[in-house]
């Protein structure tokens, strides 16, 4: 791909990447000096310029009364990117939102690193209502809930607050690490089909599914009301038969 084509997808205009390309190679250059170098006409060099100038992509100074213009350092482009990247990342949901006019059709999150995963929880606690209940597979390989390093600070009081009920499904050695009220709720998979220690998480909560796999530390948040049912009575049945 030409450089100025990819200059155009990062938002300049065809004249605007024309005009800091020639100013690369020219150094400081005069409006005819410009002009010469792209091909195109002043007037619309002219107009290139104030924009490049706003983007603090070119800088302009006087010399014998003259104005000269100069390109700015290429790793400018970096910012500008970033800050486009930026754009589009808090535009994405509004998008999605409009794309999921279906409420049949699910929508997908996919989300990285630990802070994806304290998403996943602060999510539960922000869907669910006061009262309410959640369901959750834990299949720690350490026998050990995982620590406060994937969970967000405060999730634990607001999900206290609303007095959110859970019902777990998990192995011998994270039951015996859980202690108080949550026994209760807490059912253990067999060991019939091999050991319950993927280091994965299911979640699922409201009309949503969250899958959390601590190994890569990535997190699914799969948006369905047909899903998350069919995952509820799935996990009510085996829960019931534990």
């Amino acid at each position: 791909m030409e450089k100025q084509d990819i200059l155009e997808k990062i938002g300049l205009t065809r004249h605007e990447s024309a005009v800091y390309l020639a100013l690369l190679e020219l150094g400081p250059a005069y409006i005819s000096q410009i002009s010469e170098k792209t091909s195109i006409h002043r007037p619309l060099v002219y107009k290139a310029l104030p924009s490049l100038i706003e983007k603090r992509l070119v800088t302009e100074t006087q010399r014998s009364k003259r104005t000269i213009y100069m390109a700015e350092p290429p790793n400018r482009l970096e910012t500008i990117f970033d800050e486009l990247k930026l754009d589009f990342v808090e535009m994405l949901p509004e998008l999605e939102d409009q794309y999921s006019t279906n409420e049949q059709k699910p929508r997908v999150r996919f989300l990285q690193g630990k802070d994806g995963t304290k998403r996943v929880f602060d999510d539960i606690v922000r869907s669910l209502k006061k009262g309410e209940v959640f369901f959750r597979y834990s299949s720690n390989a350490d026998g050990q809930e995982k620590k406060d390093k994937y969970v967000p600070r405060g999730y634990r009081t607001m999900r206290d607050q609303k007095k959110l009920e859970r019902q777990v499904i998990t192995n011998s050695q994270t039951a015996k690490s859980k202690v108080g009220k949550l026994n209760r709720f807490i059912k253990i998979m067999p060991n019939d089909f091999g050991p319950f220690e993927h280091n994965v998480t299911e979640v699922i909560y409201a009309d949503k599914v969250a899958f959390i796999d601590y190994n890569s530390e990535t997190a699914t948040i799969i948006e369905s009301k047909k899903i998350a049912e069919f995952q509820k009575h799935i996990f009510k049945m085996l829960y019931k038969k534990l």
